[in-house]
Order: C-alpha cells, then structure tokens, then sequence
C-alpha cells in the first residue's frame, strides 16, 4: 500500500483555510435551519388554533325572535333554530328575473363544493322579500326546479314585520318598483333590492358579507373553515 507524506504545517494550513471557508455557509445554513422552524411551529400552532385568520363581527342577531315557515310549512324559528351551527343566508323572490335566480344556483354550487371537500354543518337559508306571493309551495317548486335538496337548506316566508326585522339587522333595505296591474286587477311588480348573502355563526353573528350573483367559492370556503 503506498502512503503520502503530508507536511504537518501545509495539513494545518489547508484545514484552517477549508474551516474559514465554510464557516460562512455554515452560519448561513444555521440561519436557514432556524428560520425554516419557525416556519414549520407557525404552521402547526395555525393549524391547532383552526383558522388562519380572524373574521370580523359585522351585525348580529342577538335577542331577533322571528317566527317562518319553511317549504314545507314547518315553522321555523330565527334565528334560535339554528343556535350552533354555520348558516349561509340569501335574501331572493321567486318572480325575480335576474339576480335570486343565479344567486340561488351560486348557492348549490357552493353546497356542492362543501360536499366534495367533505365540510359539513352547513346550513343554508333563502328568506324571500315577498310573502305576499311566495308562499310554501311557491318555494318549494322554485327549489325543486333547480335540483335543491331541502336536508341542509330551508327557504323561508312569513309575515312582512318578521322579515324585515331580519333585514334591518343586516341593513338591507328594498322596494316595489313598476308595479301595475292586469286586465283582471291583478298586482304585477319587481322588488330592487341588493343580491347579498351572509354568513351568521352559530352565535348569531354575521362574520361574512357576499355578493350573491358573483360569488368567489375559494374565499368563502376559506371563511367557513376559520369558523369552525
């Protein structure tokens, strides 16, 4: 076997300048090291706490006592009812020509994307302007036609003072416009009104404001999450 004779004084010489060469990236790494666990332990204490951001309280409906019926004439009451849980809530009529009818479909889309990610426990809740004409079986039918299953989804009517102590509360405000009536005296009319939905906790806090005909589902979703 052949050996090598190394000058002690070269050996030391070459170590102690491999030494400060590295000594930088080892600091470096050290740094790196350092940072990536805080990193990680941020991330673990978010995920532990279930949320990774905090929604403000909008409105609340803390001491409304409002009594509705659903499509199937079962009475609900709002919003004791639904004390714990997660409600999504859309404001619509039935004669709406435009924007109930695509916040309604963004709504089942909605549901169905909270199914496929598996995100239960929520409610959803469609409260009509009009009580006059939308009656039970009038929603019923408008819900059934786009498919609605009614497991997690209640829409609702009742007298004009319930609904609206539930609007006032979320300072929605709306009015007949172009009324006018038929050859037989019927009332035809529009209702002007926002297209907004919101999200209530189970505490009956509003934590969430939407646009109902032009939803961004990723962000609600997110806002969901941080709720439960």
């Amino acid at each position: 076997m052949k050996t090598f004779d190394v000058p002690v004084h070269s050996a030391r010489t070459t170590f102690s300048g491999f030494h400060d060469a590295m000594k930088p990236l080892h600091d470096k790494g050290k740094s790196l090291f350092i940072l990536s666990t805080i990193t990680i332990l941020t991330m673990v204490i978010t995920g532990c706490s279930g949320t990774s951001k905090s929604l403000p309280k909008i409105y609340t409906f803390a001491g409304l006592h409002t009594s509705f019926v659903n499509q199937d004439s079962e009475r609900v009451v709002f919003p004791s009812d639904f004390k714990g849980k997660l409600v999504m809530m859309s404001f619509i009529y039935t004669h709406c020509p435009y924007v109930c009818p695509m916040t309604t479909r963004n709504l089942h889309e909605l549901q169905d994307s909270l199914s496929m990610q598996g995100i239960k426990g929520v409610k959803f809740v469609s409260l009509t302007y009009d009580p006059n004409r939308d009656t039970p079986p009038v929603l019923k039918r408008y819900a059934e036609e786009r498919g609605i299953k009614f497991d997690d989804w209640d829409f609702l009517t009742g007298t004009k003072t319930d609904i609206d102590s539930v609007l006032n509360r979320v300072k929605i405000k709306y009015t007949m416009v172009d009324s006018s009536h038929t050859k037989t005296g019927k009332l035809v009319y529009f209702i002007r009104h926002p297209d907004e939905c919101v999200l209530i906790d189970g505490q009956g806090r509003v934590r969430g404001v939407y646009t109902g005909s032009h939803m961004d589902f990723a962000d609600i979703i997110n806002d969901i999450k941080a709720l439960q």
